[in-house]
């Protein structure tokens, strides 16, 4: 018996024994399957992971090949056909080409833009994993100069009497809306790339004044549509209708406000957030047939930077490898080398201008035609040109100028025949070493006529108002005189100005406000040397701010010595709207614009 117990002991013994084998080794097996699967699963999500980060990259290339393709555009520079790009510390491809597609719109105004099509790819590799993507963008081009007004940063329109504007309206930055009485923008484009803000820049706690919008149409030039205005109110004027607001109705105000409480916005008395309201608010008047748009957009919307030429086109020279001058130490000034072997090239609009204007420091000056053919002596003749001086307070002293006298230029052979005069000055600086450009004499253009410099110009007495030609200025500092300036302006005192009409566009640099310390916004732009009080200074054009000023450094003040403000009768030259009549060498305004984006497909 216990023979048997002991046998049936063992027996279970090694029943037992089995059993946990085989469970160890099941579950051995099963751990072993575990962690294939968990590496398995590490690996698959490695991989996702790459590729998402390569697919991000591959992205970020096409965005930055779409910056470099408008960027090459407007500053007229060929289209790149590729490049490399860091994106995240890693090496991105891109890949740029015409399609050959190019459509011309003209809208109901008679404003132009150019559709160009291009195909662009952008690749992107993340620990092996390779991913593309491809998209058409159309680069859309403008002449600037069919905008009323277009600044690429921050714009303020602060006016204290009444001011209208028509046309275009445009900023890559802030719009700030403020006024002493009432502003009227009778346009159906006002655009902010960043937001609008009912209120000033350079004190966030005024919100003044009457701003009044009008509702969209196709045609706001023609005076047979319908025009109906809705007010963009300021704080107070929210207040007043029982509607909290930190600066009014604009982009700060994205709660909305509903009076009912029934969560629509549409009932009486409430306001819809800004995003949605501005889109209805100022769209097309009721029953208006002629179409379809909104007046008001921001960056709310989906407006996407428009790309303007860079401050580097006014220089009399650029660095450019391969150029074909080089600065001579002992003179300071460029001297022309075997092509392609100097340092320095010229600047685009000296580059291209019909006549070419250089003074030296020693009071001298030179000429060249569009071929660069010296021509001092033919110039001379005409008695055009000469070197003079003139107080300039907001630079603190007298600044030296080139001073042409565009009746005796018209006048003589040596009028460019491109329409482009590019003057300049060695030696230039900032303060009093500010080296400019005075017209004079210029009620009569021969033609056509853009003039350019690197410094500041200054445009004397009534420009281009007989028989009106398209006629430009573009400078650093864009300054105005009246017909009674007579240089007898000195360290006190302020010369009285009388009426003096302008007919012309203008590309003027400024400086950044800030708070505490405004730059004389949109109102000041052009700059302003006299007692203007009372006076109307009259000017049809387009006003366009695009850099901040180089050499006119000098800060906006009003009053004393400086200036007091115009009647500002300003208008946009609506013959802009027809391309035959922009000045010379208008620059372009490009944007891109998505039309398909895609992966490829994968076999």
């Amino acid at each position: 018996m216990q023979l048997r117990h002991c046998l049936r002991s063992t027996a279970r013994s090694g029943w037992a024994m089995v059993v946990v084998i085989l469970v160890i080794v099941a579950a051995s097996a099963a751990l072993a399957l575990m962690l294939v699967s968990s590496t398995r699963a590490d690996r698959t999500a490695n991989v996702m992971r790459h590729s998402s980060a390569a697919r991000f990259r591959a992205e970020g290339a096409l965005a930055a090949a779409e910056l470099e393709l408008v960027w090459a555009i407007a500053n007229w520079r060929p289209a790149p056909t590729g490049g490399m790009v860091d994106i995240d510390g890693v090496r991105s491809a891109y890949e740029v080409e015409a399609t050959g597609f190019a459509l011309t719109d003209t809208d109901a105004t008679g404003i132009q833009s150019t559709r160009t099509r291009y195909r662009i790819e952008g690749t992107a590799f993340v620990h092996g994993s390779q991913e593309t993507a491809l998209a058409m963008v159309d680069a859309v081009s403008v002449p600037i100069f069919q905008f009323a007004v277009f600044y690429t940063g921050d714009l303020e329109i602060n006016p204290g009497p009444d001011m209208t504007l028509g046309g275009r309206v445009h900023t890559n930055g802030d719009l700030y809306l403020n006024c002493g009485g009432t502003l009227t923008l009778d346009s159906n484009y006002v655009h902010a790339v960043g937001d609008l803000l009912r209120r000033r820049k350079d004190d966030p706690t005024r919100s003044e004044g009457t701003v009044n919008v009008r509702e969209w149409v196709a045609n706001p030039f023609d005076p047979s549509e319908p025009s109906s205005f809705f007010a963009l109110l300021s704080k107070s004027q929210m207040a007043a209708q029982g509607v909290a607001s930190s600066s009014g109705y604009d982009s700060a105000f994205t709660a909305g406000f509903d009076a009912g409480g029934d969560g629509d916005y549409y009932g009486p008395n409430d306001w819809l957030p800004w995003a949605l309201g501005a889109l209805e608010y100022w769209n097309e008047p009721d029953a208006y047939t002629g179409g379809e748009g909104t007046t008001i957009q921001t960056s709310d919307h989906g407006l996407s930077e428009a790309v303007t030429p860079g401050i580097g086109s006014l220089a009399m020279f650029e660095p450019s490898a391969g150029g074909d001058f080089e600065l001579d130490p002992v003179s300071g000034e460029y001297v022309p080398v075997a092509p392609g072997t100097g340092s320095f090239a010229k600047g685009f609009f000296h580059d291209q201008a019909g006549l070419s204007i250089l003074a030296q420091e020693d009071g001298t000056w030179q000429a060249f035609d569009g071929t660069g053919n010296e021509i001092t002596d033919t110039l001379a003749a005409s008695a055009a040109v000469s070197i003079e001086t003139m107080y300039d307070a907001r630079q603190g002293g007298n600044v030296s100028v080139v001073q042409v006298d565009v009746g005796a230029l018209d006048g003589s052979s040596a009028f460019p025949a491109n329409g482009l005069l590019y003057a300049a000055s060695y030696g230039i600086g900032a303060g009093t070493d500010l080296a400019g450009v005075r017209l004079v004499n210029g009620t009569e253009l021969a033609a056509p006529l853009t003039v350019v410099s690197e410094g500041a110009v200054y445009v004397q007495g009534d420009f281009n108002t007989v028989d009106k030609k398209g006629a430009a200025v573009i400078a650093d500092a864009v300054n105005l005189l009246s017909n009674s300036w007579d240089d007898s302006k000195g360290t006190s005192g302020l010369p009285r100005a009388s009426d003096t009409t302008f007919n012309l566009a203008f590309i003027s640099g400024n400086h950044d406000t800030t708070v505490g310390a405004y730059n004389g916004g949109f109102e000041n732009l052009p700059r302003f040397h006299e007692n203007w009080s009372g006076v109307p200074c009259r000017i049809t054009g387009s006003f366009v701010n695009a850099w901040t000023s180089r050499y006119a450094t000098g800060g906006w003040v009003y009053g004393g010595n400086r200036y007091t403000a115009p009647d500002r009768l300003w208008s946009y030259d609506t013959s802009f709207n027809d391309v035959a009549n922009l000045p010379p060498f208008t620059p372009l305004v490009v944007t891109g614009e998505h039309v398909v984006s895609w992966a490829p497909a994968v076999l």
